[in-house]
């Protein structure tokens, strides 16, 4: 029988070309072929039809998320491609271990969590917001949708938040900066120096817990065992980078749509009732979080094309989200649509833990803008893209003018004296 090869096309999720319209290339592949392979990057194959996404993302038996180094072919490498040196924790983790390690910290990361949380963000928001609201102008993503995540992120996990534009902008430059070149190296020196704080940090927690992520990780067992200082490390380099830039780009996203789209921006701000379904299908559209990367363990097949042991799986969740045999007219936002399958947080067991306080971040932070600065207007061809937005579908910055307006919050010159220390009902 003659084996049947996936396509081989000329894609490349860091290109200029696809950071310019990733929706038309994204179209493109699911009508033309919704597995195809590609040579950049030492090969990967492409998915991005809903199905064949679905399918992979649910196999973890044959498509493994582990990262183990050293990244020679047939070890698992993790979910970004071309493969970084962070491990992510427990996103880079396969079944049964995942498992545990998913139970464990679901405490943490529950709906309940993230309604506790609601207050905090709410005052992030509004210092935020006080810092530029008399001025008339600002940027909507360095000090507004970096800045809030960036607070409420630093927060959970327990580290000082005086630092957070310098750690939010390393935190950006990592996921907009491609691995294996020139830049990524000195994007490395500045997410270790976040990670060196975590590091620093882990043995004061031990001594003296606290109410944050670090004290919640010394204190988590899994099999009976405390987990050790570099696991700790792994589990918060993946809530740092999960945390801030992902809900800061669809922020981003969501006020350039609604800058050219007013009466989608009248209807949010008449009907407030309506922003947890505009997040939803914000979600779907701008799907911050565009791929991940899987290795195959043992030859197997995807939607009949045959791949093997070692090789390299790039699942689009941003195409799937287009697909129009899940979602009719894809390429029309539509928040009244129907969007309990979209991707973008993820399909299958690996779903994004973080999601709950993602969307209530969104909820809260969007609500405000809406509120204080309703009549915003983005400063022509001033917003800045991600050069690649093959990992992140963000915006490096979003200068914004508006109709001035009063402080409403309290008086303080750093968001760390905001509020006491974080104690959650777990």
């Amino acid at each position: 029988m003659t084996r049947r090869e996936a396509p081989e096309i000329d894609f490349d999720h860091h290109s200029e070309e696809y950071g310019r319209d990733p929706w038309a290339a994204n179209s493109e592949l699911i009508k033309r072929c919704p597995v195809a392979h590609s040579s950049h990057h030492g090969g990967f194959y492409v998915v991005s039809g809903y199905e064949q996404v679905a399918d992979v993302a649910r196999r973890t038996e044959v498509f493994s998320s582990a990262h183990e180094l050293p990244n020679t072919p047939g070890r698992p490498q993790g979910t970004i491609i071309p493969a970084t040196t962070f491990r992510a924790l427990p996103l880079e983790m396969d079944p049964p271990e995942f498992l545990d390690w998913r139970r464990a910290l679901n405490r943490f990361f529950s709906p309940t969590v993230a309604r506790q949380l609601r207050p905090r963000i709410q005052a992030y928001a509004t210092w935020c917001v006080d810092q530029f609201i008399e001025k008339g102008e600002t940027d909507l993503v360095l000090d507004l949708a970096s800045a809030v995540p960036a607070l409420l992120t630093l927060d959970m996990v327990g580290l000082p938040m005086d630092n957070w534009r310098l750690y939010a902008e390393a935190v950006h430059s990592l996921a907009y900066t491609p691995s294996g070149t020139p830049e990524y190296k000195q994007v490395e020196i500045g997410f270790g120096m976040l990670l060196k704080e975590v590091q620093e940090a882990i043995p004061r927690r031990r001594a003296e817990p606290k109410g944050d992520l670090i004290s919640f990780l010394t204190q988590m067992e899994i099999d009976g065992e405390k987990i050790g200082d570099a696991d700790i490390i792994a589990v918060c380099s993946a809530m740092i980078a999960g945390g801030m830039d992902t809900t800061t780009a669809l922020f981003a996203s969501a006020f350039d749509y609604l800058d050219r789209n007013h009466a989608d921006r009248r209807r949010l701000i008449e009907e407030p009732e309506t922003v947890p379904k505009a997040c939803e299908e914000f979600l779907r559209y701008f799907t911050p979080v565009v791929c991940v990367g899987r290795t195959v363990m043992r030859d197997d097949e995807i939607d009949g094309f045959p791949v093997s042991r070692g090789e390299r799986v790039l699942i689009s969740w941003a195409a799937a989200n287009l697909d129009p045999d899940v979602f009719p007219d894809p390429l029309t936002i539509d928040f009244d649509r129907d969007t309990r399958k979209h991707a973008a947080f993820g399909i299958g067991m690996h779903r994004c833990i973080g999601r709950h306080i993602a969307q209530t971040d969104f909820e809260v932070v969007l609500t405000e803008v809406l509120r204080r600065m309703p009549d915003y207007r983005l400063v022509e061809g001033a917003a800045e893209r991600y050069p690649t937005v093959g990992q992140i579908n963000g915006y490096v910055k979003m200068p914004a003018r508006f109709t001035p307006g009063p402080r409403t919050g309290p008086d303080v010159a750093n968001a760390g004296e905001l509020l006491p220390d974080l104690k959650l009902d777990l």
